[in-house]
């Protein structure tokens, strides 16, 4: 399995789009980590701030493993037992690919953000560790979404395109029912400002969406499996 992952890990660039996706990424990975944190200065520092730059994973894992599962369909491995072995590889690959993503632009916006005082100002352990949890369940829940998609897409581009559509659809009902929920839902789903309530909210979400993965891988595997059927027969 190890083997099969790094296999994958080196697929990465190509997966990317190649020589233009990468630096794409790079300029990307250059303004989130070190253009808007020099210019949030302390304010980068904010948990709701590096809440969200722990959620990254979502907008990054999603294309990748599309691109790896729809655009390998000549090489599906003939048993059953590689293909799960294959598919737990691709989502492995991709949601370490998200995570340390997600971490190195954290790391390089902390260090931006430091730079401009006369002594290192990081956040409490306690926060750091949260973050460092939620981005691995977005990470492992995007790959898992974008597998459970992708499988039995028609073409990678295709298994793309139902993915921005669901992401589009999903912060359209969000923006939606944040507005319209009722005051008393308000209170349960605000991010509490405390640290341990925050370290409560953060292992809850993360456990939700860890199960929430294992549904998907599931489903993932069982649509592969309904595709070798027919294949045999």
């Amino acid at each position: 399995m190890r083997r099969a992952i790094m296999q994958e890990l080196s697929q990465l660039p190509r997966r990317m789009g190649g020589t233009t996706g990468v630096t794409i990424y790079a300029f990307a990975l250059m303004a989130l980590g070190i253009l808007l944190p020099w210019h949030l200065s302390f304010d980068f520092l904010d948990a709701m701030i590096l809440l969200a730059y722990a959620c990254l994973p979502a907008l990054l894992v999603a294309p990748v493993v599309a691109e790896s599962l729809a655009s390998d369909r000549a090489q599906i491995p003939t048993t059953l037992e590689e293909r799960r072995r294959s598919l737990f590889a691709k989502v492995s690959a991709g949601a370490v690919y998200g995570w340390i993503s997600a971490l190195l632009a954290l790391a390089l916006g902390l260090a931006t953000v430091n730079l401009s005082f006369s002594r290192w100002i990081l956040p409490p352990a306690l926060l750091a560790i949260d973050l460092a949890l939620v981005s691995l369940a977005v990470s492992v829940c995007a790959a898992s979404i974008a597998a459970a998609v992708s499988v039995k897409a028609r073409s990678a581009k295709y298994a793309k395109r139902t993915l921005r559509q669901g992401v589009l659809l999903l912060l359209v009902l969000v923006i939606y029912y944040s507005r319209f929920m009722p005051s008393e839902w308000k209170r349960y789903a605000t991010v509490p400002g405390a640290l341990p309530g925050f370290t409560k909210f953060i292992a809850v979400i993360s456990a939700a969406l860890i199960g929430l993965s294992a549904g998907l891988i599931k489903l993932a595997l069982n649509r592969g499996e309904d595709t070798e059927i027919r294949l045999n027969l």
